[in-house]
């Protein structure tokens, strides 16, 4: 089976050029230790070859190397999804202001497509540059009353793979932004049905 992309183009390029570095100074004058960083050099270009670090897999980062929408050669991934106890209709309507959406904040947003009731698509631009899309997808929860939400959105983060990296470990990341995001919405929506009561 293959393995997911974790590294961009740019973090790429840098693991070819660091491990044709390592290789070439391990064969200036060979020995054991040379070796071992030759060793590492061919690593570094296996990785670059496949596109994955098993460095980068724990922390979940996925890259798609074909966005649905163009002005982004490739973006970093995330999916994450929740469960409201709301009809969807009062869920869909919510996601339909514009302000609620995730990641939508620092830009200019764009609804890019909209089935009522099931899904609702984003883009957000600065200028003429595309800063991120996404899109949302609403299912009735089993048992009925509730409403499954699932968020998609894909952005092109500062730093490629390895910048994604470091924005998850420091806290700062997308992913955490859009999490929390489901979370609000539900607290939202879910807070506003008990006081109706």
């Amino acid at each position: 089976m293959p393995r997911a992309s974790n590294l961009m183009r740019s973090d790429r390029v840098g693991y070819v050029v660091g491990g044709a570095a390592l290789i070439a100074w391990a064969l200036r004058r060979p020995s054991l230790s040379r070796a071992a960083l030759a060793g590492l050099g061919g690593w570094l270009l296996y990785q670059a070859y496949t596109g994955s670090t098993p460095v980068l897999r724990p922390l979940g980062i996925n890259v798609n190397r074909e966005p649905k929408e163009t002005g982004l050669l490739e973006t970093v991934v995330i999916e994450e999804a929740i469960t409201i106890a709301r009809p969807r209709d009062e869920v869909y309507a919510f996601w339909q202001r514009l302000g609620n959406l995730p990641l939508a904040d620092d830009g200019a947003i764009m609804i890019t497509h909209q089935t009522a009731g099931e899904e609702l698509g984003w883009r957000v631009t600065s200028g003429e540059r595309l800063l991120r899309f996404g899109w949302i997808t609403l299912r009735d929860a089993p048992g009925g009353g509730a409403t499954f939400v699932a968020a998609h959105v894909e952005y092109a983060p500062t730093g490629g793979s390895l910048g994604a990296a470091f924005a998850l470990v420091t806290g700062n990341s997308p992913r955490r932004l859009v999490a929390e995001c489901l979370q609000r919405a539900r607290a939202l929506l879910e807070s506003e049905a008990r006081s109706i009561r």
